[in-house]
């Protein structure tokens, strides 16, 4: 666990913006302007890119073009009047993302961040910046859940969300991955650097560069966050962004932004209820709640699985097994477009006496429903305001955890539709699914 009080001593801010881009699948909106110069809400992406390096503190800016390098250097200058400081570096031929980076690294400080000019992004680049010292990594790579991670980079990570490894797409029909993706957002330590020979003549930092760093045991740390970035590379996602950002939702989910969620129960509510699931090939999603999730991902709420597995305790299932549950789980939920911004389990159960339990987990935990451990954990970790969130659930367990973390209770009708009597104790609101609860909550 990261001491919160550990005293650090980052060095200076400097960003690298990769704007060599030519936009090819813009073409009919572009004309003959680079992609960096693409208009987002009447301006082009490169200046929304560089007001957001300087509103954290990151004026010394280093940006790599290629394709009408002209336009773009006559465009913002030195950047003086932007508030920054701007050095170009003209590349003469394209040499790929990671070739780019690595020709210019004797100009770099010895820390530096790193942004695409052909993604929208509302992040807190100064916490970034923060964790990566903290974490005292080498290399750090911002993640979060996408709504289409079947054609995204997946990124396996530990407990401690170090890097392990990068899947890049495509990825096998019969593998299940976590909906964890590289948003193309690092911060990247110089003398990680040093040294590397690409045999590719242009190389992409993430399919090329992470895979040898990492057998080079370079630390690649994880920074997972709800905050929003998107590529824009296709005329869909602009419209997207843009309607992201006249909605709110670039700004609700700012990193100290507080937040609202929906606290989701798994079994009986995103799956089929079908007994303790120990094993991925028995889970499978109840007909319509991809397109529940999905509008909870649109309206900039949070969508949070909040579920008991005792099957751990009981030793019919290890924390691998729940893994790779929730992948499959993931992976159904990106084909049709909805992502789960977080999920928390409580592996425990407060009794003894199964065949194969594993006695360390075998205790009354604070976090196993009813209890509000989870939700709790989870307010404290992404900032989330409990009074304007909810619990949906199909057990009366479900609407006591609610009532005892203070969030709005919903009874769903599926799975176990209240039948366990487990708890006298009443929800705020009874619907038939989960479609017509998420449909209540937005609407009202």
């Amino acid at each position: 666990m990261m001491n919160k009080n550990l005293k650090i001593n980052p060095p200076p801010k400097q960003a690298v913006i990769l704007a060599g881009g030519k936009g090819t699948r813009l073409k009919s909106i572009l004309g003959n302007l680079p992609k960096p110069m693409l208009n987002v809400i009447g301006e082009p992406i490169l200046l929304h890119l560089i007001r957001l390096c300087k509103k954290y503190g990151f004026i010394d800016i280093h940006i790599l073009v290629e394709f009408r390098a002209d336009k773009i250097i006559e465009y913002f200058g030195n950047g003086h009047q932007f508030g920054v400081n701007i050095a170009f570096h003209r590349e003469s031929t394209p040499r790929g993302t990671a070739g780019a980076l690595c020709d210019i690294l004797h100009t770099l400080s010895e820390s530096f961040i790193v942004l695409y000019g052909d993604t929208f992004l509302n992040v807190d680049l100064n916490s970034m910046w923060i964790h990566h010292f903290k974490k005292k990594s080498e290399l750090t790579v911002f993640l979060h859940p996408n709504d289409h991670p079947y054609d995204s980079d997946l990124v396996e990570v530990d407990d401690y969300n170090m890097v392990k490894r990068i899947h890049t797409y495509p990825h096998k029909s019969h593998k299940y991955h976590r909906n964890l993706v590289n948003a193309a957002l690092y911060v990247i330590d110089k003398t990680s650097l040093l040294g590397i020979n690409f045999t590719e003549e242009r190389p992409d930092i993430a399919r090329n560069m992470f895979p040898m760093l990492l057998q080079r045991n370079v630390k690649i740390s994880g920074y997972i966050s709800s905050e929003y970035i998107k590529d824009i590379g296709t005329i869909q996602r602009i419209k997207s962004a843009e309607t992201d950002i006249f909605s709110g939702k670039t700004d609700k989910l700012l990193k100290k932004r507080k937040k609202e969620a929906i606290f989701l129960d798994r079994d009986g509510v995103i799956n089929v209820e079908s007994g303790y699931i120990t094993s991925s090939k028995d889970l499978f999603l109840i007909e319509g709640v991809s397109d529940a999730i999905r509008r909870i991902n649109r309206s900039g709420m949070l969508a949070i699985l909040i579920t008991n597995q005792p099957v751990v305790a009981r030793g019919e299932c290890s924390h691998n097994c729940i893994r790779k549950i929730h992948n499959k789980l993931e992976s159904s939920l990106g084909i049709e477009g909805a992502y789960l911004d977080f999920i928390y389990y409580c592996p425990h159960h407060p009794d003894k006496g199964f065949s194969g339990e594993i006695k360390d987990l075998k205790f009354d935990c604070n976090c196993r429903k009813p209890k509000p451990g989870m939700i709790i954990q989870a307010a404290l970790d992404y900032n989330i305001d409990l009074e304007k969130s909810w619990m949906i659930g199909d057990t009366t367990s479900d609407v006591l955890a609610a009532k005892n973390a203070k969030v709005k209770s919903i009874l769903v009708k599926t799975g176990r539709a209240g039948s366990d009597l487990k708890y006298t104790v009443k929800p705020d609101y009874v619907f038939d699914s989960l479609n017509e609860s998420v449909d209540y909550i937005l609407n009202n």
